[in-house]
């Protein structure tokens, strides 16, 4: 009696354990994963921007130096062999910015290696037949359309199954700096003529200066790393007084020191958030459009 009981209840447990079995869908396992996006790599969080634009999302987009730090001081990290190990494409802005990158490069064995300013006419050069180039060209709008014409066809080059799509996103940038172009002259135009122009805690706003009409009359540090001495300090505060220059501008990353010390001899203004070579920690400053309206915000203010 007890085995044909056994026997009754065979049929029952086999079917309560199937029930709590888990039960793939016929489906599930032949579905594949999605393979991992490239990565594309910038120098700076500013040029990351233009990239991101470009890229919509079909690549990941990182950038080397941290939001807030210079590229022209910048000390790499262990992690940035890696993940320039990882990159299918890197962009660099070149021109003398990056001068610690070239030792990175050599470990981006599989990484297309993109020099923006490369983009650039061959005559655009600093003024005055100096041994240097400066290389904050991404300051003028026009040469900044340029930068991103050559993340389009490097995006095109490394992913090209979504070439279509970086070609139109291009054309929507462009169209997008076209816009900041002319909002940029508007803004330029309501400060009087006698009052534009600009000394900086570095030199970084020549191209600007230039496509806008604003006298680039200095900057404090000319070159990365060297501190003005105090003759320097001395013709400055002159030019300051010369040109009726009403404010010095620094950048958060820089400490505001000297600009500070400037000021107050010529007695004039200081400004400390103007934004170049890093983008900002807000929203609003989180883009490159977003960047350049905040400076100009800032620089017509201080001017006007």
């Amino acid at each position: 009696m007890v085995l044909d009981k056994c026997r009754r209840l065979a049929p029952v447990l086999i079917i309560a354990a199937l029930g709590c079995s888990p039960v793939a869908h016929p489906h599930e396992a032949s579905v594949p994963s999605a393979p991992p996006k490239p990565i594309a790599i910038a120098t700076t969080s500013t040029l990351a921007s233009l990239v991101t634009t470009v890229a919509d999302g079909h690549l990941q987009v990182r950038s080397l130096v941290p939001v807030g730090a210079s590229p022209e001081t910048y000390e790499p990290s262990p992690q940035d062999f890696v993940a320039l190990n990882e990159a299918a494409v890197v962009f660099e802005n070149g021109s003398g910015l990056e001068s610690w990158l070239s030792k990175l490069l050599a470990n981006a064995k599989k990484a297309q290696v993109v020099v923006l300013s490369d983009a650039l006419p061959r005559d655009v050069s600093h003024p005055g037949g100096e041994q240097f180039t400066n290389p904050h060209f991404w300051l003028d709008p026009h040469y900044a359309a340029l930068y991103v014409d050559a993340i389009e066809n490097a995006l095109a080059s490394v992913d090209p199954a979504h070439a279509a799509a970086y070609r139109s996103n291009a054309a929507a940038e462009k169209k997008k700096l076209r816009a900041l172009d002319g909002w940029i002259t508007r803004e330029i135009a309501t400060i009087p003529e006698g009052q534009r122009a600009m000394i900086a805690d570095h030199d970084a706003w020549y191209y600007f200066d230039r496509r806008y009409g604003i006298e680039d009359v200095g900057a404090i540090e000319r070159s990365p790393r060297r501190e003005p001495s105090a003759a320097d300090l001395a013709a400055l505060i002159a030019q300051a007084r010369a040109h009726h220059v009403r404010a010095i501008f620094a950048e958060p990353e820089f400490s505001p020191r000297l600009a500070k010390q400037l000021a107050d001899s010529a007695g004039i203004a200081t400004v400390t958030d103007l934004y170049d070579d890093s983008l900002g920690t807000t929203p609003e400053l989180s883009t490159y459009d977003g960047m350049m309206r905040h400076d100009v915000n800032t620089i017509v203010q201080a001017l006007r």
